[in-house]
């Protein structure tokens, strides 16, 4: 008896760093942005597998203010000594 394939999932995660000259980015140009990239990677992506092999396709927006830097190292294991 055969049995289903199990499902593969396949995760893009895109991030921009939106930055302005003394200003700020309005909520409707990230949203523009996002769509216009989510619709970007639809087309893209459903050229490849075969036709009707994608189930679902979701996506998620997700905002956030966070300070751009070099990462603090908090834990360096010494392999020499």
């Amino acid at each position: 008896m055969a049995q289903d394939p199990a499902p593969k999932h396949l995760t893009i995660t895109l991030d921009f760093d939106l930055q302005t000259g003394n200003s700020t980015v309005s909520e409707a140009r990230v949203r523009a942005a996002y769509r216009a990239a989510v619709e970007a990677a639809l087309a893209a992506a459903t050229e490849q597998p075969p036709e009707g092999s994608i189930k679902e396709v979701t996506a998620e927006l997700d905002w956030s203010y966070r300070w751009i830097g070099v990462p603090e190292v908090l834990f360096t294991r010494d392999e020499q000594g």
